[in-house]
C-alpha cells in the first residue's frame, strides 16, 4: 500500500485544463424593431394619454426571460466550415482560421412609469435578436469557440399610432469576448493548499496622538 501525500509537501500532478489559443473583444452595434404583437399582453399600453413619468429598462436573458449574469456563456452556431488563411505578422507566416458564427441574444424591455397617479412595471416577453460574427482568429480544427457578453449599453425607442403601442426600436451595443479553447491534460509540480486561519475580530492596539516633532521638542 504506497503511503499518501504530504498535505504540505510537493508532488508532480496531471490536471485537466482549459487551453487558450486565441482572444478577441469584439465591439459592434445592431439595431433592430419588434412590433407590438411580438412583445406580449403588456397590462399598460406606454403610449395610452394616462401614462406619464415613462422610463424604459432592458436586460438581456436566455430564451425563457431568465436575467443573464455578467460573463455569462452565450450559445452560438458556426455559420460556415472554417477556412485557413495566412498572415505575416511581424515578418512571420501565421495560419489563421476564418471564423463565422451567429449568436441569438434575448432583450427585455422593462415600462414603469405612472398610470394616472399608480405607479405600474411592467415587462416584455424576450425580444430576440441574432447577431452575425466573421472573424480571422488561431481557432484549428479540434478547438471551441466559447463566446462571452463583457458589457452591453441598450437604448429603445417607444413608436406610438393613435395614442396605442406599434413598435420598439432597440439599439444594442455590444462588447464580447471570443476564446478558441480546447481542453488538455497539462502536468505541474506543486503543492497542496492548506487551509487558511478562521478571521477573528481583535483588539485594536492602544493609538497614539501624532506629534508635531517640528515645533516640539523642536
Amino acid at each position: 500500500m504506497k503511503n499518501k501525500p504530504s498535505p504540505i509537501g510537493k508532488e508532480l500532478l496531471c490536471m485537466n485544463a482549459e487551453k487558450v489559443y486565441d482572444w478577441v473583444i469584439l465591439q459592434g452595434n445592431v439595431s433592430t424593431s419588434a412590433n407590438a404583437s411580438e412583445l406580449g399582453g403588456l397590462t399598460i399600453d406606454p403610449c395610452d394619454p394616462s401614462v406619464s413619468k415613462l422610463t424604459t429598462e432592458t436586460f438581456l436573458t436566455d430564451e425563457d426571460g431568465n436575467r443573464l449574469s455578467p460573463n455569462d456563456i452565450i450559445e452560438i452556431t458556426e455559420s460556415q466550415e472554417r477556412s485557413d488563411r495566412p498572415f505575416i505578422i511581424d515578418g512571420t507566416e501565421v495560419m489563421l482560421q476564418n471564423v463565422s458564427f451567429q449568436k441569438t441574444l434575448y432583450v427585455v424591455v422593462e415600462f414603469s412609469g405612472l398610470k394616472y397617479t399608480t405607479p405600474f412595471v411592467e415587462q416584455t416577453l424576450p425580444i430576440p435578436i441574432t447577431i452575425p460574427e466573421s472573424l480571422f482568429m488561431c481557432a484549428p480544427n479540434g478547438t471551441d469557440l466559447v463566446v462571452r457578453i463583457t458589457d452591453v449599453d441598450c437604448t429603445v425607442s417607444v413608436n406610438c399610432t393613435d395614442k396605442s403601442l406599434t413598435s420598439l426600436d432597440i439599439t444594442l451595443n455590444v462588447c464580447q469576448s471570443v476564446q478558441s479553447v480546447t481542453e488538455v491534460t497539462v502536468e505541474l509540480f506543486t503543492k497542496f493548499c492548506e487551509p487558511r486561519d478562521v478571521l477573528t475580530e481583535q483588539c485594536p492596539s492602544p493609538i497614539i496622538p501624532p506629534q508635531c516633532p517640528v515645533i516640539f521638542p523642536g
